[in-house]
């Protein structure tokens, strides 16, 4: 009789222990899975719930894009501003560059008639860590050159010629111009390119280094 109460008593206790593992999903599994609109034709809630994700990424990426603003930068001491006709069109754009020592970057903003200027471009003003810094902007015939210097010695001048033509921000060409007062001569190269500037920095730059030099020595008479 004690063994039937024992092997009753054990066949309870495993019972109850089974009956307590059947649990439901955890509720914010449920959560996730009924935030999304079922699709009857594929049969699959997971497929919405991350077709949902992948487009808020997305509109996302384009709200930081949409935040880039002109007035940001209108009255900020490490930038400077050139206002002039970038991409031909006949109305004045505005071209917004890091200081010297202040950063590399360079923003376009193409203007339209009704005086609104929309953030077009973010490229490089191609100062370099303790290199070459730029000193100016200007305008051109189908765009405008940036122009850097080495600032502490010797004489090295880079002029980076870029295309807007057609709202396309393409590098054509860069000129640079050397001093060896040492040696007495002058060197001046140029490279040309066809790079449109929305490409990635690392693109650029390994292009410029990849593209060979036409250089010329002038040697100054003694």
């Amino acid at each position: 009789m004690k063994k039937i109460f024992l092997y009753t008593a054990f066949f309870l206790v495993v019972f109850f222990s089974c009956k307590k593992t059947t649990i439901d999903k955890p509720a914010e599994d449920k959560t996730y899975a009924s935030s999304a609109t079922i699709n009857k034709n594929e049969n699959s809630a997971y497929k919405e719930v991350f077709d949902v994700k992948k487009s808020s990424d997305y509109n996302e990426k384009n709200d930081k894009v949409s935040t880039v603003n002109f007035n940001q930068y209108s009255n900020n001491a490490n930038y400077f501003i050139k206002t002039f006709d970038v991409n031909k069109d006949g109305i004045k754009d505005k071209i917004v560059s890091h200081n010297r020592y202040s950063g590399d970057d360079l923003l376009i903003f193409l203007g339209d008639k009704n005086n609104n200027y929309i953030f077009t471009l973010k490229s490089t003003n191609f100062s370099e860590d303790g290199g070459n810094q730029i000193t100016g902007i200007k305008e051109s015939n189908d765009g405008y050159e940036i122009i850097t210097q080495f600032p502490d010695r010797g004489y090295v001048q880079n002029s980076y010629f870029v295309s807007g033509i057609n709202n396309k921000f393409i590098l054509k060409k860069i000129k640079s111009e050397s001093d060896s007062w040492q040696d007495g001569y002058t060197e001046n190269c140029e490279q040309n390119f066809n790079f449109d500037l929305k490409k990635t920095t690392k693109e650029l730059f390994n292009m410029i280094g990849d593209t060979k030099k036409d250089c010329e020595k002038i040697v100054r008479s003694k």
